[in-house]
Order: C-alpha cells, then structure tokens, then sequence
C-alpha cells in the first residue's frame, strides 16, 4: 500500500514540475521515466531509466542507439526498447515534415534533422535524401554499418532517384567517434557518387557530415564542384570502380 502511495505521489510531483516547466525542469532520468511509464510500472520506468542514463550520457544518445545495443541495458525490454523507438520516430517526423512542405534553402533546419536521425549513433550510419526541383524533400533511403563502416551502394541511390523523379540527392553520414574532417574515402565516395548522378541529370546537392556535436557540409566548402569536375566518368570506368568498390565494401 505505501509503495503505491509513494509511485502515486512521485508521478503527481513529476507531472506537477512539467506542467510548471513545460517539462524544463525534468532531469534526463525523469524524462525517460516518464516515457517509459506509458508501457510500465513506475518502479520499473524508473529502474531503466535510471539503467539507461548510466550508461549512455543523455537523452540524445539514448535515442541514438540501435535496438540491439538497448537490449544489452540491464532491466530493458522490448516494450521499452520500442517506446524509444517510437519517440525518436516522433521527433524526425516533426523535422521531416517541414522538410517535405519547404524548400530547403539553408542547412540549418536539414542538420537538425539529420543530427536526430543519425547523429548520436554509435554506429556508422548513411542516409540518402532526395529532392525535387523545388528542393524539397520527396524521399529517403538509409544505411547502417557495423561501428566505422557504413556500405554506400551508388548503383542504387541513383537508381533510386530516377524512380523517384528526383533532380537533387544530398548524402550525410555521421561520424561516430565525433571528427568533423571529412577523410580520403569521404571525398572519394563524394567525387564517385557526384559523377554518377550527372550521368543521370541528377545532381548531388550536397554530402553532410554530422556528429552529434556540429557538421561539416561540402556544399558550404565548395567541394561538391570540383568532386563533379575531377570525376568524369565513362559508363564503362564507372562500372570498373564500382565493381571494385563492392568488392572492398564486401
């Protein structure tokens, strides 16, 4: 009976600090307690919550980890690990609508989707978006690697965007170890993937790194361009590389 009374009056303090703070007030712990609270006990909610702040520092790189690596949390289930899901999922549609219904024309309002996408994960992550001719976005496609390494399939994101009827593509991965310094593969994938697009009047708008920290944008860098002008390819060449890219990728 107290330990009813003592949850009752814990979740009505939790609840009275959100209403007073919009939710402001609330600790990283106390946030996730109160999401995971919808699929469990109080008790329980708090116990993994409190498990999950222990091991991974804050709510971003908690909803930055892949269903697999939730699973290893002491106390986490399934109904948790999908709760978490669910609430990133909630924030990218918020960032994806706008997305969808403006023309991108900066990079402030794609990074910050971008960073709660793929941002935070521990694992290398890429994500394609394609564009109409009125920037906005009408697609994506995405892909995980294990740790360091994500499989960039060019064949594919350009077919892909001739299906889709997109003029522009915009690549970003993330970097997990938090370097912003786009490396030689990088820049290689960028000159391979730009050359590709062109073949198919498809244009590569932009490659975005992202960290949960900042970015870097070869757009803003003025590198897109010359990846188009150092890398012209004939249909054959482009085969050879590609061909020899799967074979390291694999």
């Amino acid at each position: 009976m107290n330990n009813k009374k003592s949850s009752r009056d814990h979740r009505e303090e939790i609840e009275f600090r959100i209403l007073e703070s919009k939710g402001k007030a609330l600790l990283d712990r106390e946030i996730m307690e109160t999401f995971l609270s919808a699929v469990h006990e109080r008790p329980q909610a708090q116990e993994i919550a409190k498990n999950l702040v222990n091991s991974y520092a804050g709510v971003g790189r908690i909803l930055g980890r892949e269903m697999d690596d939730l699973k290893v949390i002491e106390g986490v289930t399934d109904s948790a690990v999908a709760m978490i899901m669910c609430v990133k999922e909630t924030l990218e549609r918020v960032l994806r609508e706008k997305l969808k219904s403006e023309p991108i024309m900066d990079l402030q309002g794609l990074v910050e989707y971008l960073n709660v996408s793929i941002g935070h994960s521990e694992r290398e992550c890429v994500k394609i978006l394609y564009l109409n001719k009125r920037r906005q976005l009408i697609g994506e496609e995405s892909y995980t690697g294990e740790m360091e390494k994500a499989p960039v399939y060019i064949k594919e994101i350009t077919r892909k965007a001739l299906i889709k009827n997109a003029t522009l593509v915009i690549m970003s991965h993330n970097h997990p170890g938090g370097r912003l310094e786009p490396s030689e593969e990088d820049q290689e994938v960028t000159k391979s993937l730009a050359a590709a697009c062109s073949t198919v009047s498809v244009k590569l708008f932009d490659h975005i790194i992202i960290t949960s920290g900042g970015y870097f944008s070869f757009r803003e860098n003025g590198n897109v361009q010359k990846s188009v002008s150092s890398r012209i390819f004939s249909s054959t060449q482009f085969s050879i590389c590609w061909e020899r890219r799967c074979q390291v990728e694999t």
